[in-house]
């Protein structure tokens, strides 16, 4: 066995050094139509002198009694077919501004035989700001720009803004609708739910009265939940298309419109297993010892309720832990089929029973669970705000337990929400939660399953697997940015053929699962999902035929109906974040001063893919679309165990927690602020004598949480989702010191320095693993080559916090988890000895 040795941290062997972006200018911008500039200025202004007209109507056009109105209205440009707009120009930030961007759609539309993309771009516009786009288009049929010598360029000005206008026209409220092509905008007289998105004012309370008032006198129905964002305010409305364009389309701080979540989708398969004896249950509690105290982490399940009258479960969730979110619906677990959060929490406690049972051994469990019903069967319909619901959940138990660690797992996901991986109001939340905007300014770890693909469907038979999974995306609120998403595999493969004879597993030992849902459909700036997979059980094949009742290819839970069946098969995507909470729990417990961001990062830092998730490709030689391929389908793989809490002599990790300012203000420009250079404490001898021509792997995980601006502008380059980016370097062996820190900022002193422009050697490669706030990545190399790669660079990125600085957090202080391992195929290799004594004998930089 292997020893079990603690990581290490590296927290002080770091110096901070000015940061800024070591590239040589600007980039081309945008691509540009071909135009007559005299008529196509002409047509502009013809549409723009139209929409200054509205501005006359609108003042001089009667109002019903006791609705508002505001002089503001809203414009719509369209793109030339694939050319973009300048987006970033069409915003103003200035206060009292002119006019505003509201939200960006991107449509693809099929012309002879050919898909052509255009962009609508909404933006709401003051009386004034006509005249501004009118001077701006006169400018642009007569005048040329100067380059830096005053030379004239022959280039019209404002090309970049006006050039690729297509039409300029007042926009209507299916403007507004963000949801298409996926979900169509409601009939006009439909009278249905909306998410509504307003824009924070100056005024947001007087304008939040005027809200209520104008949808009161048109008779829509306003819903009692509220989710605030940096730029915006989200409620629910109900009522139709034309009472929401004679309300709120008359004030001027609507941004979008969505459809809201409707809880639909988390499948469980009920499998009564008759042979069950009662005495295992017994057996089972006589070996399991509860080790909990005032202080114990604490697994969240947020769900269906959990019945704590099971005997398995009593110990670790007492009545003063069951909450629910409506009292009508009280705590007991009222899902069908054995239930769902009874499921989960047996799961969360003792992984799969089978294993527990089975076993002789004494357990020991050091956590607990609270349980927060957040859906109940006979209400699953109701439009909500689920991201205001799970606010509620995660906040509400704190108050009562404050000191507890806590682990939030959410199995409950939505499948019509999700929209090639953009994120959601439910999304947003989450990340909002974890980030630590809810709850004692402190982060937070959600584990959140990847959602289901039901193969239990009539029309689907065995020859579907595994297309389905490719074609089923990560249901929301699973793209959150900051959970840690889960999917499943798997590696229950046995039948027993006496009792199913000639059926065969449907998904071969150590494929992805089933259930398990991806995200390659996904755009693809938008991070890999699932994080992770964790077993998640099978099904069984007879011909075409898939079968669901084959109680050994599932992991076996608890039963909520514990007096008729004990015990219950329960998998899927939710199983698998069950066991997932599990792990975070128990890595909390034995590491109690390891930050959420860490727990995250060290699961994903363990994980490993399988050789059939491989499918023989050696990553080494594989290109970026099977990377991604693999990234979006099982993420960084099944987290091994022991690599997770523990090192081993020839296996070693180091673990730093920081914090970085990532900008700073400069006057009233924000600027870069810092990076970090590490000075890693290489076993240099080792590695250069021992190790010499034998592989040794560096492994580097990345792991931070973004704050969250949500809104459909996400292809201006100022309206990022998240607040900043964090990314790494590594020197390269021939390279001095001098130079990789040129290599990674231009703000170090000796400007002239040279380097070679050759890409650092890792696997995945930064290109390939830039998406989200989790990235991981290794190189193989010779001990040799390893020894003089022993300096790394953790430095910023652009993101809202440095493009939105009216918002006033440019200089925000955020946190990461850096964890790096080094290991080598030799056990009697003692690595870790050596780095440990470096350690503490090395005086840190």
């Amino acid at each position: 066995m292997a020893e079990q040795l603690p990581h290490l941290t590296i927290n002080p062997f770091f110096t901070a050094n000015p940061y800024t972006y070591p590239g040589q200018g600007g980039g081309a911008g945008i691509e540009l139509a071909v135009k007559n500039r005299t008529a196509h200025a002409n047509n502009l202004i013809k549409q723009l002198n139209a929409v200054q007209q509205q501005f006359q109507v609108k003042a001089v056009d009667p109002t019903p009694e006791n609705i508002v109105k505001d002089e503001s209205l809203y414009v719509e440009f369209l793109s030339d077919y694939n050319f973009p707009l300048d987006f970033d120009a069409l915003n103003s930030d200035r206060h009292n501004a002119k006019y505003q961007l509201l939200n960006i759609k991107k449509e693809t539309v099929n012309i002879n035989g050919e898909d052509k993309d255009q962009y609508r771009v909404v933006v709401v516009m003051k009386p004034g700001a006509i005249g501004t786009f009118l001077k701006k288009a006169g400018e642009y049929m007569v005048e040329n720009t100067k380059d830096k010598l005053g030379n004239d360029t022959g280039l019209p000005k404002h090309r970049n803004l006006l050039n690729n206008i297509q039409s300029i026209q007042l926009a209507t409220l299916r403007s507004f609708w963000t949801d298409e092509p996926e979900i169509p905008f409601p009939n006009e007289n439909a009278n249905v739910w909306w998410e509504a998105w307003f824009r924070k004012t100056d005024n947001e309370t007087l304008k939040g009265k005027e809200v209520l008032q104008n949808l009161q006198e048109v008779g829509a129905s306003v819903g009692q939940q509220i989710l605030q964002f940096p730029e915006h305010t989200v409620r629910l409305i109900k009522g139709t298309a034309k009472q929401l364009s004679e309300s709120i389309f008359l004030l001027d701080n609507l941004a979008e419109l969505r459809k809201p979540q409707q809880l639909n989708n988390f499948i469980t398969n009920k499998n009564i297993d008759l042979s069950t004896k009662e005495t295992w249950q017994q057996d089972l509690l006589k070996r399991t010892k509860a080790s909990f105290d005032e202080n114990s982490v604490l697994v969240y399940l947020l769900d269906s309720g959990v019945n704590n009258l099971h005997p398995l479960i009593t110990p670790f969730l007492p009545t003063n832990r069951l909450y629910t979110y409506k009292q009508a619906w009280g705590t007991e677990d009222t899902w069908e089929d054995g239930g769902h959060g009874t499921g989960m929490g047996g799961l969360a406690l003792y992984g799969d029973l089978t294993t527990a049972l089975a076993s002789p051994s004494d357990i020991q469990i050091f956590h607990g669970l609270v349980s927060f019903k957040i859906v109940h069967p006979s209400d699953p319909n109701t439009p909500n705000l689920y991201g205001s619901i799970t606010e509620t959940a995660c906040s509400t138990p704190v108050v009562d337990f404050p000191q507890n660690p806590r682990i939030y797992c959410l199995s409950i996901t939505d499948s019509t929400t999700v929209f090639k991986g953009r994120p959601s109001t439910w999304s947003a939340a989450v990340d909002k939660i974890t980030f630590g905007r809810v709850i004692d300014d402190e982060p937070q770890l959600m584990i959140v399953s990847g959602g289901n693909v039901n193969y239990m469907q009539a029309h689907i038979d065995a020859q579907h697997y595994n297309s389905y999974n490719l074609l089923e995306s990560i249901h929301d609120p699973s793209q959150s940015y900051n959970a840690l998403t889960v999917g499943s595999y798997t590696r229950m493969d046995r039948i027993d053929q006496t009792i199913w004879p000639n059926v065969t597993p449907l998904a071969n030992n150590g494929h992805m699962s089933p259930s398990n849902s991806t995200s390659l459909l996904w755009d693809d700036q938008w991070p890999y999902k699932p994080d992770i997979v964790m077993e998640g059980g099978n099904l069984g094949r007879s011909g075409s035929m898939i079968l669901d009742n084959i109680h050994t290819l599932k992991p076996l839970s608890l039963d909520k109906d514990f007096q008729q069946y004990i015990f219950n098969p329960f998998g899927d995507t939710s199983g698998a974040a069950a066991l997932a909470s599990k792990l975070a729990a128990e890595l909390k417990t034995k590491h109690g001063h390891f930050w959420p961001e860490t727990i995250r990062g060290l699961m994903a830092h363990s994980a490993e893919w399988t050789d059939v998730m491989l499918n023989g490709v050696s990553l080494s030689n594989a290109t970026v679309q099977q990377k991604k391929t693999l990234l979006r389908s099982f993420g960084y793989g099944v987290p091994i165990e022991r690599n997770a809490f523990y090192s081993a002599q020839n296996s070693v990790t180091l673990i730093s927690q920081n914090y970085i300012q990532p900008f700073r203000m400069d006057g009233s420009a924000v600027k870069t602020n810092e990076y970090h250079l590490y000075e890693i404490p290489w076993p240099t001898d080792i590695l250069q004598n021992i190790l010499t021509d034998k592989d040794v792997t560096l492994k580097l995980t990345l792991s931070y949480f973004i704050d969250p601006n949500p809104g459909n502008r996400r292809y201006a380059n100022n309206f990022s989702y998240y607040s900043h980016g964090l990314d790494f370097k590594v020197i390269k062996p021939a390279e001095s010191l001098d130079v990789f820190k040129r290599r990674v900022s231009g703000a170090e002193e000796n400007q002239h320095t040279t380097y070679q422009g050759q890409e650092e050697p890792w696997i995945l490669k930064e290109s390939c693993r830039n998406k989200g706030s989790l990235k991981k990545d290794f190189i193989i190399c010779s001990g040799a080559d390893l020894a003089l790669r022993n300096m790394i660079a953790i430095y910023p990125k652009h993101g809202w916090y440095s493009s939105r600085k009216r918002l006033g957090l440019a200089e925000s202080i955020v946190r990461y988890s850096l964890i790096i391992s080094i290991e080598t195929e030799g056990a009697e290799t003692d690595l870790y000895t050596a780095i440990s004594s470096l350690i503490e004998n090395t005086l840190p930089l």
